[in-house]
């Protein structure tokens, strides 16, 4: 649609990763459209204001969904979704990549969705952006916190045997207490049944491993390469799985440090901190050198920017970085 390549293309454009033909078919959008006329004046005029990001580009972005006819919630019925921003962070050369982020984030649509794929008709979609949580209350009671860039599919009404879920990225789970209908997150690597507890799973695709940390009650993890076996954790366990199979261990004060903004790592590989970055903070890492990928890190952040934490780290391993438009580059 017209729509969507104008948005497309201005995210080009004030990215300037545009080629000449798209520039000409821009020019001719704008030219001929006063609306897209007056949206593009507004964004560059905010382009070039001092004043924190976000603070003047929020209505702009509503007017971007609207013309796209994307909402902020699933369902007028669903009053129990809330979204939430961690605190802004300041440092001038992430001003024009994470509006342009924020713009190609519209384009896509990575708000709160109904999902379309015809076998998924029945469920609703709540997908989180960079740098965000979101509260949700499940339809039986359960409450469910979701971490940045994940998404969490859920029926609008639970009916049958069991309370079935599905969810990509991390969340924590408190759910509501029913013997008679098991409640089951289904992830990539694992299926997870509980009956009533509280517990945080973390299965982001791009981390290469998935964790489950249980709090209160006890879960039931099968893996979904061995359907036949399962294992059964009991408070205070964790459960990893990863290229060297499933195994268990303690959990530390770090896993729900994200349920306030906070960022705790001990003993990490680079590569999956790296990964904890870009959710928090909206950018792209690329390491050019691969060796760096695996050295273990510790340490603590919140209200840090990314680059006090590459300072940060700096300190305790020898590396550099490099700013490129909303991509650091590690060597």
């Amino acid at each position: 649609m017209e729509e969507e390549l104008f948005t497309e293309l201005l995210a080009k454009k004030l990215s300037g990763d545009i080629s000449a033909d798209e520039l000409a078919a821009f020019n001719r959008l704008v030219a001929g459209n006063a609306s897209y006329q007056k949206e593009f004046e507004a964004i560059k005029s905010y382009w070039t204001q001092d004043d924190e990001p976000y603070e003047n580009i929020v209505s702009i972005f509503d007017n971007i969904k609207a013309r796209a006819g994307i909402v902020d919630t699933i369902a007028p019925e669903q009053d129990n979704v809330i979204e939430i921003s961690a605190p802004r962070y300041t440092f001038p050369w992430l001003r024009t990549a994470v509006a342009v982020a924020a713009i190609m984030i519209i384009s896509i649509g990575v708000y709160l969705v109904k999902t379309k794929s015809a076998q998924e008709t029945e469920l609703a979609q709540l997908q989180t952006k960079s740098n965000s949580l979101a509260h949700v209350k499940l339809p039986d009671g359960t409450l469910v916190t979701l971490n940045s860039l994940s998404v969490l599919k859920y029926p609008k009404h639970f009916n049958g045997q069991t309370r079935e879920v599905y969810l990509s990225g991390e969340g924590y789970f408190d759910v509501a207490s029913d013997h008679t209908h098991p409640f089951i997150v289904h992830t990539e690597k694992t299926a997870i049944k509980v009956l009533g507890t509280a517990f945080d799973l973390k299965s982001y695709a791009n981390d290469g491993q998935f964790e489950a940390t249980l709090f209160r009650g006890s879960i039931q993890a099968t893996l979904n390469n061995e359907p036949t076996s399962s294992i059964l954790l009991k408070p205070a366990d964790k459960l990893i799985v990863n290229a060297s199979g499933p195994q268990l261990t303690k959990e530390t004060y770090a896993e729900t440090a994200w349920m306030t903004h906070k960022l705790i790592f001990k003993n990490e590989p680079f590569n999956l901190l790296a990964n904890s970055l870009v959710r928090k903070y909206g950018l792209n890492i690329v390491f050019k050198d691969t060796r760096l990928k695996s050295i273990k890190l510790s340490g603590e952040f919140e209200n840090e920017n990314i680059e006090q934490v590459l300072v940060s780290l700096q300190i305790v391993t020898k590396f550099n970085y490099k700013v490129s438009g909303n991509t650091i580059y590690i060597f």
